[in-house]
């Protein structure tokens, strides 16, 4: 066993909160590896959670016996009953409640932390992994209340949540997120854990993945928005067991894009095929923010960085950069959470594009293409592009073309002079590690 982490178990300190209550005793029987999902489900989402939870039952028939699976439960509760935050043990088809809490706010630093410490003392082991459940927006938050000047003004940026805390799926004037920096303060009081699987929206971007770096060995997510319906338990919560963390982590992947029942349902209604995710591999991320900060300099200093306008005939055939999401919608929307890889590959020449390539190569281990709309007839992610439903559609996709050569899997938030209109997000954006060692500042921004 890793010595960091016996010492760490030794050093755990004894574990108390207000009003909380242990209905059962911990199993405290080491194993290979827990893991530790969260679900922040006191949202609208809270019927797709009782979905999910019910599928990892189901799954965790199937999980390696030396694997425990540990679940915080936190969701609106429909039959009037107050909402009663527990904890599970979810072992061989059976559900387990360990502890529950008084009704508390699943998106406040404090009350997730304790929670881990929690789940941890309660099933010690050699290895961690950890699932976040919930809503997601990435290294930003862009759900906007009332207009395009209140995108970026109604709650903070940098966020995964959300907790409605009113316990009423039809009021989220009162919901609270957790920023992405707050979170990895969280995760860097824990175990190192093998890989953190994101069953978010948009969470898969190099700022969230540079935040975390010292937190994980693989970070696994999407690009984009994803269905509510999350990942096909029945058969992941298997898959998050596997001996091999890249391995897990690949399959995750897989999993995710080709067993999941529900696609039917939403390709035959909203022509969505599936949701674009991939895997980080965190180790080499430090050198890939060398190379972009090289890169960087060699563009802005030579020409003004383009993402959205024509390009010369002998780029590729494309007229903007890939991107994920939109700013308010279709009728005020401005592109953002850009692919990495697209921008990089219409801004610099060929040379200085295969040695930037090489880094990113390295730490974007796994972005399995999907398809392009063009080819295919779906579109193969949600992008926030039409405000009425906020699924991509044919026509929005005729501005870029979707190829193993463009599309990287993971985006970079990248400044435009328009984004000073969005509470100025090109400086909050400084929040991020990433944002302020990339050298934004160096350039202009």
């Amino acid at each position: 066993m890793n010595i960091k982490k016996i010492t760490y178990l030794l050093i755990l300190p004894l574990l108390f909160i207000g009003c909380s209550k242990d209905e059962a005793g911990g199993e405290n029987e080491h194993t290979r590896r827990t893991i530790m999902v969260y679900f922040n489900a006191e949202n609208n989402l809270y019927s797709m959670a009782e979905a999910d939870l019910n599928e990892m039952v189901e799954g965790s028939k199937s999980l390696a016996s030396d694997c425990n699976l540990m679940v915080y439960f936190d969701f609106i509760d429909t039959k009037n009953n107050p909402n009663i935050p527990t904890i599970y043990l979810i072992k061989n088809g059976e559900k387990k409640a360990m502890k529950t809490y008084s009704s508390q706010d699943s998106s406040d630093p404090e009350v997730m932390l304790e929670v881990f410490k929690t789940m941890i003392a309660m099933s010690p082991a050699d290895e961690y992994a950890t699932v976040f459940w919930g809503h997601g927006d990435g290294p930003l938050i862009a759900n906007a209340s009332n207009g395009l000047e209140a995108t970026f003004e109604d709650n903070d940026a940098n966020t995964y949540g959300a907790d409605y805390r009113s316990n009423d799926e039809k009021d989220a004037s009162r919901a609270t997120w957790i920023d992405i920096p707050d979170l990895a303060k969280v995760m860097k009081q824990l175990p190192k854990q093998e890989f953190i699987f994101f069953d978010a929206c948009c969470m898969q971007n190099v700022e969230v993945a540079y935040e975390l770096r010292t937190c994980a060995d693989y970070i696994v997510g999407a690009t984009c928005e994803t269905p509510s319906f999350g990942a096909p338990y029945r058969t992941t919560t298997k898959i998050l067991g596997y001996t091999n963390a890249e391995t897990a982590s690949k399959e995750i992947v897989k999993d995710y894009q080709s067993n999941n029942n529900y696609w039917e349902y939403w390709r035959e209604n909203y022509k969505i095929n599936n949701a674009t995710m991939s895997v980080i591999k965190t180790a080499e991320i430090d050198n890939l923010l060398n190379a972009t900060k090289t890169a960087l300099n060699t563009i802005t200093y030579s020409k003004a960085l383009e993402m959205s306008t024509s390009f010369a005939a002998d780029s590729h055939d494309a007229t903007s950069c890939i991107y994920y999401f939109k700013t308010g919608g279709s009728k005020y929307g401005r592109p953002i959470l850009y692919d990495m890889n697209d921008v990089m590959l219409h801004n610099l020449s060929a040379t200085e594009y295969a040695k930037w390539k090489e880094a990113f190569d390295k730490v974007v281990i796994y972005h399995p293409n999907t398809g392009d709309i063009r080819d295919t007839g779906y579109s193969d992610w949600y992008g926030g592009d039409a405000r009425s439903d906020m699924i991509m559609t044919r026509n929005n996709f005729r501005s870029f073309y979707l190829s193993d050569e463009t599309f990287g899997g993971i985006s970079m938030f990248f400044p435009k002079s328009e984004y000073k209109y969005y509470s100025n997000m090109n400086t909050r954006m400084y929040d991020y590690e990433w944002c302020r060692e990339v050298g934004w500042t160096d350039l202009g921004w």
